[in-house]
């Protein structure tokens, strides 16, 4: 007998969303294997990773009321 389990991107998101601590970590770990993720990305991502400790000071409370803000449409698109 033969059974597939085909999974939409949301309902992966979700469960990714419903795991503990633990286990975030550790599929972060095996993604970059399970994507097959090129070293070029990789690399790219870890330049990232290392860039983003340079923006803390943007990461400001008050100013968390903007991320609820709907961006208007340009040109009536």
């Amino acid at each position: 007998m033969n059974a597939t389990l085909k999974l939409s991107v949301n309902q992966v998101s979700t469960a990714i969303l419903l795991l503990e601590e633990d286990e975030r970590k550790e599929l972060e770990q095996r993604l970059p294997t399970l994507l097959a993720l090129k070293p070029e990305t990789l690399e790219d991502y870890s330049w990232l990773y290392l860039a983003e400790s340079a923006f803390e000071f943007w990461n400001d409370p008050a100013e968390d009321i903007y991320d609820d803000l709907i961006p208007m449409p340009i040109n009536g698109r």
